[in-house]
Parts: C-alpha cells; structure tokens; sequence
C-alpha cells in the first residue's frame, strides 16, 4: 500500500509563507527591509545623502576653501611666468602634495586624540577621522588624474614644437619625470582599487599590504619633477606622524595587556575581557584589535 502525500495543514502554509517572507528581507541593524523592494528601486533611489551637520559642513567648506586658494594662487603663479597650461599643471600638482600631506594627519589618532581636548572638537567631528582619510584619498585620485592630464597636454605640445627632435612616447617614459610620474600612477591606482569595499572585507589582508605602497609613492615623489617642493608640504604632517607610529609601537609593546575571557554570545557578538595595565581611556575611545 503507497501512502499519499497528505495536503499541508493551513499552519504550515502560514509558516512557509513566513519562511519565504524572512527569506526576502535582511535586518541591517535598526529595521527590516525588504531585499526584494529595495531591489525593486533604481540606483539614484538607493543612495543614501550624507547627514548634514553644522560640523560637517564646516570641515567641508574648510577643506574645499583650502583646495580653491592652493589651486587658484600656484596657478596665476605660474601662468604669469609661462602659460595657462603649465600653470594648471603646476596647481595640480601642488594640490595633490597638499592633499597628500592631510592623509598623514588625519591618520595619526594620538594628534587627534589632543586636538579633542580643545576647542576645535566642538566644531569638527574628529571621531570621523576614516571619513576624513576618504576625503583626501578622494581628492588625491581627483588631482593626480588632473595633473596626468595636464602633463600629457604639455608633453604633446612640447613634441610637436620640437618639429621630430624629441618624440612624445620618449616624454612620457623616457625621461624621468615620465618614468616616475607613470609609476606613482598604477600604484595609486593599486591602492584605490583595493580599497573598495568589495575587496577589503573579502580580502583584507590585499588592502593592507597594498596600503604599504604609498612609501614608495613617497619616495618618487620625492624625485619627480624638477622643482622638487614635496618635502616642504610633507615634512611637517610626515614627522608626526612617524611619532604617532613610533609612539602607538612602542606602547603597544610595553604595555601589552592580557586578555582574560573570550565569551561567544549569539549573534556573532563576542565578549572580550582585557586586562587593563596601565591604560587610561576615556568615553569615546576606541582601541586596535589584533586578530591573527
């Protein structure tokens, strides 16, 4: 004797139902959404605007006036004294060693860290510090590009007015403003790329270790071009922040603390219970973990 599948009770059709539901919807943290809805929306509908903030906006309007002011003086500067091509390629230059210069602040937490302690911190989030390095690593990406631009233009025209005695592809990688200038080039590139966040969660350890190229970034800057002015920008956001390392290294090794308990709650919440030597923290830190 066969059994027959026995038709399914109205429970179980509300518990599929349900099943089926969940299975289309993601917590994120504060609400429950709806994967297939949000699928649903256009791309210009999933964007989220920024929150806009008193804060905010001042380290916005102080960080783009800064941008005009480099840009706009280096660049009548030099159109004065040449063209309005190879001014506009000196600008972006400088405003790449500016920007460049901003990372090294923005990443150094124990200066921040003291800049809280003052006024400043009641008009710029310096929490936001990662926020901060995205900025500047954007605007870096802008100006590097410009400035590669620019270079080609003037490259081009210096070419054809030689009339055949030196050609183009022997401006771009045959002299050595070319070679290094080609070279910083795809490395940035490499940096940028692997800092999506597609490739960091996934792969973070290729972020990490590519985040390692901007020494011999800074080395070919050091070496590029003919006035040779990155060290001015650099020298003083480069000295602290090779402090910073040195001083976080060296806490880190003196004053190591021991961790007591590791609790495995659910929800992939873990529970650490560090021993504190020597350590004073206040609301708002933060502390760097590890994890083999």
């Amino acid at each position: 004797m066969v059994a027959r599948p026995q038709p399914a009770a109205a429970g179980d059709k509300v518990t599929r139902k349900a099943s089926l539901l969940l299975q289309n919807r993601a917590f994120d943290g504060y609400r429950i959404t709806d994967r297939r809805a949000a699928a649903r929306r256009r791309w210009w509908e999933r964007v989220e605007l920024p929150e806009i903030t008193v804060r905010r906006t001042v380290f916005f309007g102080l960080w783009f006036a800064i941008q005009i002011i480099v840009m706009s003086t280096r660049w009548a500067t030099v159109a004065q004294k040449t063209d309005a091509l190879a001014g506009f390629a000196a600008a972006t230059g400088t405003c790449f060693n500016v920007s460049v210069s901003a990372i090294f602040l923005f990443m150094s937490p124990t200066l921040l860290e003291l800049l809280r302690r003052t006024l400043i911190a009641r008009y710029v989030v310096l929490e936001k510090n990662i926020h901060a390095h995205k900025i500047a690593a954007y605007t870096v990406a802008f100006w590097m590009v410009a400035h590669v631009v620019s270079y080609y233009c003037l490259f081009h025209k210096s070419a054809a007015k030689s009339q055949g005695k030196v050609t183009f592809s022997h401006l771009l990688f045959g002299t050595q403003v070319g070679r290094t200038g080609h070279a910083m080039f795809f490395m940035f590139i490499a940096i940028f790329v692997t800092s999506v966040p597609v490739v960091r969660r996934r792969l973070y350890e290729v972020f990490y270790w590519m985040h390692h190229l901007f020494v011999p970034c800074l080395v070919l800057v050091f070496v590029h071009g003919k006035a040779k002015t990155f060290q001015w920008y650099i020298i003083g956001p480069g000295t602290i922040y090779v402090i910073d390392r040195l001083y976080r290294f060296i806490r880190s090794r003196a004053k190591r603390p021991r961790i007591l308990s590791v609790i495995q709650h659910p929800s992939n919440v873990i529970e650490l219970k560090i021993e504190r030597r020597g350590m004073d923290f206040q609301v708002g830190q933060f502390i760097y973990l590890n994890v083999p």
